[in-house]
C-alpha cells in the first residue's frame, strides 16, 4: 500500500472515530414569533444605489416586538439615519414606526391591523415567518405613481438578530441595509 493511501485511510479512521461536536452543523430550528419578542438595539450600514453624496452611511437601530392583546404582535422600530446634509458632517434624522399585526388566514402570517389604501399614500404591511426568520414587508404607491416595496428580514442567532433590508422602487433597488442587534430584554 502506498504511503499516500495509508495516510488517507488513517485520516478517515481518525475522523470516523472522533466524537461528534455539539455545535456541528445541524438543521436550523424553525422560529416562532415568540422567539422575536423583546427589545433589540444595534447598528447597521446602509448602501444607496441612487445617492451619490451618501453611497454608504451608518445607522443606529432599535426594534421592539411584543405580544398584542388580539393574538398578533406589536412591532416598533426606530432608525437614526445619517444620510442627509454634508457628507463630512451628516445630519442625524430619527425615523420611527409602530405597526400592530393581527393573524392572517395562513398560519405564521400576519397583516397590519389598520386598513390602508396604498393608492392614497397609505402603507400596507404584512409579516410572515420564513423558516428561521421574520419577514416584514410594506408596499405603497408614491405620489409619482411608482410602487415601492420594502422588506425587512430579521433572523436570530442566540441573543443576536440579523437585519437585511431592501427598498425597491419601480423595480429598481434603491437602498439596502445590513445590521445586527442585541437583545436587551425579553418581553
Amino acid at each position: 500500500m502506498s504511503t499516500r493511501l495509508a495516510l488517507a485511510f488513517a485520516l478517515l479512521a481518525i475522523f470516523a472515530l472522533a466524537p461528534a461536536r455539539a455545535d456541528a452543523a445541524k438543521p436550523a430550528q424553525k422560529a416562532s414569533i415568540e422567539d422575536f419578542y423583546g427589545d433589540w438595539q444595534g447598528t447597521a450600514t446602509a448602501t444607496s444605489e441612487t445617492d451619490e453624496d451618501f453611497p454608504t452611511s451608518r445607522r443606529d437601530i432599535a426594534v421592539t416586538i411584543a405580544r398584542s392583546d388580539i393574538g398578533g404582535f406589536l412591532l416598533s422600530w426606530s432608525t437614526l439615519q445619517r444620510q442627509k446634509g454634508n457628507p463630512n458632517a451628516p445630519l442625524e434624522v430619527m425615523k420611527s414606526t409602530t405597526v400592530e399585526f393581527v393573524p392572517a388566514p395562513t398560519p405564521n402570517t400576519w397583516k397590519s391591523k389598520a386598513e390602508v389604501d396604498p393608492y392614497s399614500g397609505g402603507v400596507l404591511y404584512w409579516a410572515r415567518l420564513d423558516g428561521t426568520g421574520l419577514v416584514i414587508s410594506s408596499f405603497t404607491i408614491n405620489a409619482d405613481g411608482k410602487p415601492e416595496l420594502q422588506t425587512y428580514r430579521r433572523s436570530l442567532n442566540g441573543k443576536a438578530m440579523r437585519l437585511d433590508f431592501s427598498n425597491v422602487t419601480d423595480g429598481k433597488l434603491v437602498r439596502s441595509v445590513k445590521g445586527s442587534l442585541r437583545r436587551l430584554r425579553t418581553r
